[in-house]
């Protein structure tokens, strides 16, 4: 184990003298060695802003088509009602008459004409996963 470290000793030390030759370099060293390597510097700004700038757009564009999905999926879905919305109606109208009494609904929750279809379903789904509706 020794042995390895033994070994190690000398590359920690180029490493060590490679990160110092840096840091001590100016900023025109690292540009002119850059420039000399890559090209110029500008240049590669210019690309790296518009490869950064096409991943966002390519981003956005990803979430706008899963939202989209999402908002389609949730269209069909609302759109099939599983039983009449009259019957729908009737039924949440028994269960919040049936717990008039119970504090935990409000007074705006038993104003059932006034919440749109959506909402009586979605009314009667809380109710039903609260186990209040079989």
């Amino acid at each position: 184990m020794t042995e390895r470290k033994e070994a190690k000793k000398p590359l920690q030390g180029l490493r060590q003298a490679m990160a110092d030759d840096i840091m001590e370099a100016s900023d025109e060293e690292i540009l002119a060695q850059f420039a000399q390597d890559v090209g110029s510097p500008e240049e590669n700004a210019a690309r790296m802003r518009a490869l950064f700038e096409k991943t966002v757009l390519l981003a956005n564009k990803g979430r706008l088509q899963a939202a989209r999905a999402g908002a389609a999926a949730s269209k069909v879905s609302r759109s099939v009602s599983p039983i009449p919305i009259g019957e729908a109606r009737a039924r949440l109208r028994q269960v919040l008459d049936s717990h008039a009494h119970d504090k935990s609904f409000t007074l705006a929750a038993r104003k059932e004409s006034e919440l749109s279809d959506a909402d009586v379903l979605d009314m009667l789904e809380a109710i039903r996963e609260l186990g209040l509706l079989e």
